[in-house]
């Protein structure tokens, strides 16, 4: 009975210590603008290039972020990549540069990639292509490439476990939001917003989901609030939180503007009623780990070139978050349980991307090891 008792109370302190367990780490999302500068006419002439890339590589290491999350990687990542490797960081890589010779619609790349430092263990666990997407040779061209979001299992170095969600949505151009006409990219946006949104619930467990990216949203525009931040927790799965609207915001969500938003007078970067297109969300499940964000940053003031004191190193700025997690080991049994749970259907393509429920298009998919063909 002693040994019973002495066997249970070791158990006790086992669960206590792990639901004890806090860290600390800092994550990192930034669109690097690495479309190629020139195909047969400029593309992205302004972009930073093969000079400028390894000058981008320097700010990410200098900053000691713990994880980024990098969007556009693709034509330059042989320059942003050498450094970071040699710093002992790993990642994952994009599926090829955008070449003319061998380009096809939609190109498949989605330009994402994560990297995370040493000592902290991951992989990434899916590439979703996103369903729907709005403008070929006009409306910022999103169609031309394959975006959407990859998922990612991560463990830091104490043993706490996240899953990070690395997105590009789709972006509507200056034309379209000066005239009113950014209706169309505002709708497939939201749409996408709400096929991660699914794919955060399906995949749901104890572990904190972090999300971010370049969402080419803004709160006072697109209904982010209402869509997907509400009927995640409508479920009562999990509460969601944008780091911006916690410690910029006092918790308050900008109040969505009929009409046209134009940009802050002044301000670098597309910045619209003080908000950023890009985002760092979190979510907490009900019966798991927790996330609490003690720093927002944008960091602005030293992201220029070597040989300037005001161009930028490319045109979006590093949105930073410094987070404490606690709750989060890996032997938690409810995430043991549920990952039972996520044993179900699944579809990909032959990229090996996966698919958010049935193939839509026709085509040769992957079902559980099994090839298939859509007619």
């Amino acid at each position: 009975m002693n040994q019973i008792r002495m066997t249970l109370a070791a158990l006790v302190c086992c669960i206590m210590a792990a639901q004890a367990q806090t860290e600390e780490f800092t994550v990192a999302t930034l669109n690097v603008d690495g479309l190629p500068q020139k195909l047969i006419i400029p593309v992205n002439p302004d972009g930073p290039g093969e000079k400028y890339t390894p000058e981008i590589a320097d700010f990410l290491l200098n900053k000691k972020y713990d994880i980024i999350g990098i969007q556009e990687n693709f034509n330059y990542y042989d320059y942003l990549f050498p450094k970071l490797d040699a710093a002992g960081y790993s990642h994952d890589r994009c599926y090829s540069k955008i070449e003319l010779e061998n380009f096809r619609y939609p190109y498949p790349n989605d330009g994402i990639n994560a990297i995370w430092r040493k000592g902290i263990k991951g992989e990434r666990t899916d590439s979703v292509a996103w369903t729907e997407s709005y403008g070929i040779i006009s409306h910022a061209n999103d169609g031309l490439t394959n975006k959407g979001f990859r998922r990612y299992e991560l463990t830091l170095d104490g043993g706490s476990q996240i899953v990070i969600y690395n997105g590009h949505w789709d972006a509507s151009s200056d034309f379209d939001d000066m005239n009113g006409e950014d209706g169309p990219d505002s709708r497939v946006r939201m749409q996408q917003w709400r096929q991660m949104r699914d794919s955060i619930l399906n995949h749901l467990d104890s572990r904190p989901v972090i999300i971010m990216g370049d969402a080419n949203s803004y709160y006072c525009r697109d209904s982010i609030k209402l869509q997907v931040i509400d009927e995640i927790e409508a479920t009562g799965r999990a509460k969601v939180y944008d780091a911006w609207i916690e410690m910029e915001q006092g918790g308050i969500f900008p109040e969505m503007v009929e009409g046209v938003v134009f940009q802050d007078p002044g301000a670098r970067g597309n910045v619209r009623k003080g908000e950023m297109l890009d985002k760092i969300l979190f979510l907490n499940p009900t019966d798991g780990g927790k996330l609490t964000a003690l720093a927002y940053r944008v960091d602005s003031v030293d992201y220029v070139r070597s040989d300037s004191t005001s161009a930028m190193l490319g045109d979006h700025f590093p949105v930073s978050v410094r987070f404490r997690i606690e709750g989060a080991g890996k032997d938690t049994a409810i995430h043991e349980i549920q990952a039972d749970r996520q044993q179900q259907e699944a579809y990909y393509d032959l990229k090996g991307r996966r698919l958010d429920g049935l193939p839509s298009k026709k085509g040769i998919y992957i079902h559980r090891g099994k090839k298939i063909v859509v007619k």
